[in-house]
């Protein structure tokens, strides 16, 4: 290892035993343990630093990763968590690779830990308390012992299939995809069972790189096919999947049942969170990597308009952050206490809580797909369109605020579908008895088109730029409810000459 970095490193192991000494002190003042937690953890930090330093100073060649020059270990130094992983996991030279997983959870609760009593938390007032005598101890023993370990270690030269290994090691944990494969079951089985660190890494890196040769292969196979053999262009090829959220349901794996023993190629699941819906496409080897990614596109496209239209709710891949405070923190520098300030009302739809049920899913989110699909082509422009609004409404936050855009855009989607479907000449003056005529008559009737016919001045006089009132989110879900609810009329009066035409020709 080259000589520079020594000092480098000595400073780092001296700040962190001054942080320790400092720890020491604040906790003999009463009610500071919190205080010297905090710098018993800065200590681990400036521990963990000197681990991604020495690791710079091995002088391999950066890797790229998917076309792009991978992190350097440097460029590291401001994450803490990682700091804190390596500062708690390099404890000495016969490392136990299996705690790596346990070692990444006590560096994650550590740094959290740490900003929930860094100052006091009104939403969290018994935050600070909780740093009691024997777990601050304890935390003070663990940055001694590891200060104790740095400052003992030797730095040997390493060779250079060793810095290879440990970079590609470096790099392999920091990649989304590849840390899947460093800590799985099977990766740390085969750990035990080489019983050597080193030549794990060096048999996960060889199985990584070849199972990435394989995939280039088949990549480069599938990239020169052309079609599919003859009678096999049904055959199941492909399986795409996308994860929404939703403002407007939460989802429960009970009520999906229905919809995957009766759906073949459409799949959904329940996400991690109460909100997540993942989605799983099944597409033929009729479609080749070539028109893959326009084919799932598409398929993504008609399956989240019929899910937003079926549903009368909100699903995207994302939602809106930033949609009561654009700021991390306010402290005022008086008392040195945080002060709380969001946007009243906050910039987000009030959802009706709700599930998403198997009467959406089974009756509603078929009938749409089916009518969406039905006829496509005449009325592609429609879907799309709507699509884009959807799109629109989960950009919608503090710095671009959309509402009046999306009343507007979306009673534009109204209107293009009528003229599509042949229910409206496109006539502001036939508008009214248009859409009236539409509606079935049934109480509450005369008030939602009234609530139409004034979204629809709204939405003129956006185009005008003379609004006369202020436009919320409560007029955009209004707007959209508006279009879902002709979709759906059309839908069931689609669906019933159908059963009719079919009940007559027995």
């Amino acid at each position: 290892m080259p000589l520079k970095i020594e000092p480098i490193l000595d400073a780092c192991l001296a700040n962190a035993e001054r942080l320790i000494e400092s720890a020491k002190a604040a906790r003999s003042v009463p009610g500071c343990n919190h205080i010297a937690f905090n710098l018993a953890v800065l200590a681990l930090e400036e521990i963990g630093k000197s681990i991604l330093l020495f690791q710079e100073s091995l002088e391999v060649k950066h890797l790229r990763q998917n076309g792009e020059e991978a992190k350097r270990p440097l460029e590291w130094i401001d994450d803490h968590e990682r700091k804190l992983f390596w500062a708690i996991w390099f404890g000495n030279d016969s490392l136990d690779w299996r705690t790596i997983g346990a070692s990444m959870e006590a560096a994650s609760h550590l740094h959290f830990q740490r900003l929930a009593v860094l100052y006091f938390d009104p939403t969290q007032p018994n935050a600070q308390a909780e740093i009691e005598d024997a777990y601050l101890e304890s935390c003070l023993q663990l940055a001694e012992a590891r200060l104790g370990m740095e400052k003992a270690k030797k730095y040997r030269e390493l060779s250079e299939q060793d810095r290879k290994d440990i970079q590609w090691f470096f790099y392999a944990t920091s990649d989304p995809q590849l840390k899947l494969v460093v800590f799985s079951k099977a990766s740390l089985e085969k750990q035990k069972e080489l019983g050597d660190g080193k030549e794990w890494i060096r048999w996960l890196r060889d199985s990584v790189e070849e199972s990435q040769r394989s995939a280039h292969e088949i990549v480069q196979r599938e990239m020169a096919r052309k079609q599919s053999e003859e009678g096999d262009d049904e055959k199941d090829k492909w399986r795409l999947r996308i994860k929404l959220k939703s403002w407007s349901h939460s989802i429960r794996q009970n009520q999906l049942v229905q919809w995957n023993e009766g759906i073949a190629k459409n799949k959904l699941f329940k996400g991690a969170e109460h909100n997540d819906l993942t989605v799983e496409f099944t597409v033929p080897k009729s479609v080749t990597i070539h028109g893959l990614w326009n084919a799932g596109m598409q398929n993504n496209v008609l399956f989240v308009t019929s899910l937003n239209i079926a549903s009368f709710g909100f699903f995207w891949w994302y939602l809106p952050r930033f949609t009561s405070r654009y700021h991390e923190s306010i402290t005022d520098l008086e008392t040195n206490m945080e002060v709380i300030i969001d946007r009243v009302p906050e910039l987000k739809i009030v959802w009706p809580q709700q599930a998403l049920k198997q009467d959406v899913l089974g009756q509603n989110l078929g009938m749409i797909f089916s009518f969406v699909v039905h006829d496509l082509d005449k009325h592609m422009a429609v879907y799309h369109r709507y699509f884009g609004v959807l799109g629109l409404m989960a950009k919608n936050d503090l710095f671009f605020q959309f509402e009046h855009h999306l009343v507007h855009d979306f009673m534009e989607c109204l209107k293009m579908a009528m003229k599509s479907y042949g229910d409206w000449d496109g006539d502001p003056k036939t508008f009214e008895n248009a859409h009236k005529a539409l509606i079935p008559e049934k109480e509450g009737r005369d008030e939602f088109v009234a609530m139409v016919l004034d979204l629809d001045r709204i939405a003129g006089e956006v185009d005008r730029h003379n609004l006369t009132q202020p436009v919320t989110l409560e007029h955009a879900i209004r707007a959209k409810l508006a279009f879902d609810t002709y979709i759906h009329i059309k839908a069931r009066a689609y669906f019933a000459a159908e059963y009719e035409r079919d009940r007559s020709s027995r």
